[in-house]
């Protein structure tokens, strides 16, 4: 199948899951169509207290008519803001995941600490251990957090891959702050990280490859995302993934402390 067929494919069966798992609650609670409504930035409508079937309903109707993935996929994140109840939930994550897998669609929806995300699909190995691992493990590092989140979200959307790199900085730069408990910018941070991570127990080796890839990740930021503009699609994952795995690294350093202590 050509994609856009797969969409089509996978617009269909969250029809099926969305009809089966929320339709009862949209039909109970007809308020609910507007609360969503609202969620996702659309008029409200008025009629919903007359409706007796899902297929009638503003959700349906937004769903059915959602003209690529992004507008989907922003549609299916507001159906998790709906009040569904934790177990509601649930279902509805694995329905959706059911869907994802059996129509080959090239995202992720992820259960994290605080709500759910979806992102564009990578090498499955390092999404599972790496950064799905890094999504639930910042979650006492809220800006860095963010701005991880950020870069996933606008990693999907072709015309915003350099503010992925933007938000990959920030978000390095953000959690290095937090974790040495200072202000400095991510360059001048280098010499102050690697003394943590001598305290920490990190071989020399590991601790002079940091230094290397770190220097060369700031220039490559600097000069060709922050000051410049020529920077080439093919970097941008792994751009992503080695942010994500410096800070699987540091954040697996920190547990393991906090674990022996």
């Amino acid at each position: 199948m050509n994609d856009e067929q797969r969409l089509g494919e996978f617009r269909n069966r969250v029809l099926h899951t969305v009809a089966s798992l929320v339709g009862p609650y949209l039909l109970a609670y007809p308020h609910w169509s507007n609360d969503y409504l609202k969620i996702v930035c659309k008029p409200p409508d008025f009629d919903t207290l007359f409706m007796n079937n899902v297929t009638l309903t503003p959700v349906w109707h937004l769903l059915e008519n959602s003209t690529g993935m992004q507008e989907l996929v922003f549609l299916l994140e507001g159906l998790f803001h709906l009040p569904i109840g934790d177990k509601g939930l649930e279902q509805l994550t694995a329905g959706l995941n059911e869907d994802i897998t059996a129509s080959g669609v090239p995202i992720v929806l992820v259960h994290k600490k605080d709500g759910y995300l979806f992102y564009r699909k990578g090498v499955k190995l390092l999404d599972e251990r790496v950064v799905n691992t890094d999504l639930e493990w910042l979650s006492d590092y809220p800006s860095a957090l963010s701005a991880f989140e950020n870069a996933l979200v606008q990693s999907s959307d072709s015309a915003k891959q350099r503010e992925v790199l933007d938000s990959l900085r920030v978000s390095l730069e953000n959690f290095l702050r937090q974790l040495l408990g200072n202000r400095k910018s991510l360059e001048n941070n280098k010499d102050a990280l690697l003394k943590w991570m001598d305290t920490h127990g990190t071989n020399t080796e590991t601790r002079q490859m940091m230094r290397q890839l770190l220097t060369f990740y700031c220039e490559y930021q600097n000069n060709h995302v922050k000051h410049g503009d020529d920077w080439k699609p093919a970097e941008v994952d792994f751009i992503l993934y080695e942010t994500a795995t410096f800070v699987y690294l540091l954040l697996d350093l920190a547990r393991q402390e906090a674990t022996q202590s």
